[in-house]
C-alpha cells in the first residue's frame, strides 16, 4: 500500500526533522545493545533501558535548545513531544503487529489535533522502532500517521543504518634507548669485614 508522507498532512513534520529524531532513537538503541551484554541481561533489561534512554535523550535535546522546533507536551514516562507543534510519541514495537499503547491509542496531549480533524487527515503520530519478527535484526524506524478513526494514512521510514567495525589506530610511544647497566663486584667497607669476623653473642 502506497502511503502519503506525514508532511503532506502536517508540514512541520519535514523529512530532515524526522531524520534527526530517528537518529536519537537509533543512537540510544545501539548504545544499549553495546552496553548490556552480561549474562544477566535479557530482552527485558535491554528493552526497559533502551526506552528510558530514548525518552531521556529527547528530553535532554529539548533542554539543550539546539532544535527550535522540538517541544515537550508531557514529560512523564508516557512522553509526548512535539515537532513544530505537532504532538508525537515513540515506541519500540512491531510494525507488522503493534501492541504498545503509544502506537495503538491516542494520548490526551494528542487530542486537540484529533478533535479538529478533517476526514482522512493524519492527526496522530508515533515513531516505531522495529527490530523485525525475531527482534534480532538491525532496527528500522518509521513515523506512522493515523486519522482520528485510527486509519493509517501516512508513513515515513528512516534509512536503514549500517553498523560497521573500524580499526582504531593506537599511537604508541616512541622507544627510548637505555644504557646497559654496569655490573661490578660488590665492595665491602671496613665495618662489614669486622662484623663478619666478630664472634656471635
Amino acid at each position: 500500500m502506497n502511503l502519503r508522507k506525514p508532511s503532506d498532512f502536517q508540514p512541520a513534520l519535514a523529512d530532515d526533522r524526522l531524520a534527526v529524531v530517528a537518529a536519537w532513537l537509533m543512537e540510544e538503541w545501539a548504545a544499549t545493545e553495546d552496553d548490556l551484554v552480561r549474562e544477566t541481561d535479557s530482552s527485558y533489561t535491554r528493552g526497559t533501558t533502551c526506552f528510558g534512554r530514548q525518552r531521556t535523550r529527547i528530553l535532554n535535546e529539548y533542554l539543550s535548545g539546539r532544535q527550535a522546533w522540538l517541544g515537550i507536551e508531557n514529560s512523564a514516562n508516557d512522553l509526548v513531544f512535539s515537532i513544530g507543534g505537532v504532538p508525537c510519541r515513540f515506541s519500540n514495537d512491531s510494525l507488522a503487529a503493534p501492541s504498545k499503547r503509544a502506537v495503538l491509542e491516542a494520548h490526551r496531549f494528542q487530542l486537540p489535533l484529533i478533535e479538529d480533524a478533517e476526514p482522512g487527515e493524519a492527526v496522530r503520530f508515533c515513531f516505531v522502532v522495529d527490530r523485525g519478527i525475531d527482534e534480532d535484526s538491525e532496527p528500522r524506524i518509521e513515523l506512522l500517521g493515523f486519522t482520528a478513526s485510527d486509519e493509517l494514512v501516512c508513513s515515513w521510514r528512516s534509512e536503514r543504518p549500517v553498523r560497521t567495525l573500524t580499526t582504531v589506530k593506537v599511537e604508541l610511544p616512541q622507544p627510548v634507548e637505555v644504557a646497559k647497566p654496569a655490573i661490578v663486584p660488590k665492595r665491602r667497607d671496613a665495618g662489614d669485614e669486622q662484623a663478619a669476623g666478630s664472634p656471635g653473642p
